[in-house]
């Protein structure tokens, strides 16, 4: 393509500064990105924690607090049986725990939930 008088390229101060601006941002953009690879940082999340607002002696029930769980496998029609072969495996609830026991020591472990 030719400018005005048959010029492949024109010159001016305007046009300079956009170039200029354009190769500072791009800079900037690269340099913050290698921050992010370098560091390994990541995106800040915000976010407001209670911790600790039950303790530990704090127990939650079905009769008090209304907690239930409750899991069924169904093929949505109205057959009562079971559908599943009970040799497949069943599904268990487990309790996590873990922390400072009442003689001071720490302790981690799991035990099942019966239904």
């Amino acid at each position: 393509m030719k400018l005005g008088s048959g010029n492949d390229d024109l010159k001016s101060i305007a046009g300079s500064l956009c170039s200029i601006i354009l190769t500072v941002m791009v800079c900037m953009f690269a340099y913050l990105k290698a921050d992010v690879l370098i560091n390994k940082k990541d995106v800040d999340i915000m976010s407001t924690i209670n911790d600790n607002y039950y303790d530990a002696d704090r127990n939650i029930t079905y009769k008090e607090d209304g907690f239930n769980i409750a899991a069924a496998f169904t093929a949505f029609d109205s057959e009562t049986e079971d559908m599943l072969d009970p040799t497949y495996g069943e599904l268990v609830f487990m309790h996590y725990y873990w922390g400072q026991l009442e003689d001071g020591t720490n302790a981690a472990g799991r035990k099942k939930i019966d239904s």
